[in-house]
């Protein structure tokens, strides 16, 4: 098993990280502090970090490049999936448009996780707001595909807690996902429409049927096709192989753990995200951080810019 070691990057520690997207064009890792609606970006060749408050929005739930324009990204913001423009650089982000807008199809829910297929195509996910339940009772969540031609979207599953983590695995056709909730990861086939279909539990997470403290999060997978799963409340990142074993876990210096994707120029950096306020009391540093782990000797996949 490869040694690995854990750095720090630079940048603010932040009450709900979430979201790590690494963008192979600019060589850039973007991210979000979700609650505050401000989005971050890692320059990897500078290693330094630039951060942008998105103008008249509440929450910055994900953010993805969309494909072949400069600047331009798509973020989550309450029920609404918006265009916005940043340079990358200045401390403002401006909304281009409103692409869509779930309104009153979910109303008192708001965008979690949301990630690109290969196709270029954005699948994500509703939960209900904070303050309208405790989201790991109230199982009202959706997900979604989202059609960029029709500007609509095409619900894919329904009963959801806590709408989380995303894989694809191109070379088998399989898709797996986490509702926190439910703490297991399910795996589907995708048909021919571009549907979730036959979906079963991949990793049960809870005990004797019980469900535990800790849970999913965020997920990404490698070229091989291990899933590696965030596990908020143990500090811990779980590699789970194909056949649904846990071969490795990576500790990282921060409890409330959230999501994790591959970067770097050989796409061989995992970088993790974290929170510093959400279920558990404050954390002290370094929680909020976001982390770069290094020598774990796998390569991950490369991830997709949205499609419009």
């Amino acid at each position: 098993m490869a040694s690995y070691k854990v750095e720090e990057i630079p940048g603010p520690q932040l009450d709900l990280g979430e979201g790590p997207h690494w963008d192979s064009q600019t060589q850039s890792l973007y991210y979000v502090n979700l609650f505050e609606a401000t989005i971050y970006r890692l320059d990897h060749q500078s290693n330094k970090v630039y951060s942008a408050k998105v103008e008249g929005c509440t929450y910055a739930s994900f953010i993805i490049p969309v494909k072949g324009r400069i600047n331009e990204f798509v973020i989550g913001d309450g029920t609404r999936l918006l265009l916005i423009n940043w340079d990358g650089l200045s401390d403002r982000a401006k909304v281009v448009s409103c692409l869509a807008d779930l309104a009153q199809e979910a109303a008192g829910h708001r965008w979690n996780d949301g990630k690109v297929d290969s196709h270029g195509r954005l699948y994500a996910g509703v939960m209900i707001t904070e303050n309208g339940g405790n989201p790991f009772e109230v199982n009202s969540g959706k997900f979604y595909r989202f059609d960029s031609k029709s500007r609509t979207f095409v619900q894919q599953l329904d009963n959801l807690y806590i709408s989380n983590g995303l894989a694809w695995n191109d070379k088998t056709k399989k898709f797996y996902y986490v509702d926190s909730g439910a703490h297991d990861i399910k795996e589907f086939d995708v048909d021919k429409n571009e549907n979730l279909a036959a979906g079963n539990v991949f990793f049960d997470l809870k005990e004797n049927g019980k469900k535990p403290v800790h849970f999913f999060d965020g997920m990404t997978i490698d070229a091989e096709g291990n899933l590696f799963v965030a596990v908020f409340h143990t500090g811990k990142v779980l590699k789970i192989n194909p056949k649904g074993q846990v071969t490795q876990e990576i500790n990282v210096p921060a409890k409330q753990i959230t999501s994790v994707a591959f970067g770097g120029p050989k796409l061989d950096e995992l970088y993790v995200t974290t929170a510093k306020r959400l279920v558990l009391k404050p954390q002290d540093p370094p929680a909020g951080a976001t982390f770069k782990i290094t020598g774990l000797g796998v390569k991950g996949t490369p991830m997709n810019s949205i499609a419009l």
